[in-house]
């Protein structure tokens, strides 16, 4: 199972890699991007770009995710 999701993972970084490479080249528009780093308890939050602020938003949003779901896994694995 954990294979599976590497693969999958690893996947899915490449072709988001790719669309961005793609659409950088195309010129089409303007581009702007946002990033949210937990460091433990500690956010770094990053962004460029005139939809920087809806970027780290969604970044935040996701990570919040991430973070519930760790502990609900964690919960269910230590029974």
């Amino acid at each position: 199972m954990a294979t599976w999701l590497f693969f999958i993972a690893f996947a899915v970084i490449f072709v988001g890699t790719l669309l961005m490479t793609i659409g950088s080249l195309s010129n089409a528009g303007t581009m702007g991007g946002g990033a949210v780093i937990l460091i433990g308890p500690i956010p770094i939050i990053l962004g460029v770009g005139p939809y920087s602020t809806v970027m780290i938003g969604l970044a935040l949003v996701l990570a919040i995710f991430a973070v519930l779901f760790y502990f609900l896994l964690r919960k269910r694995t230590a029974r």
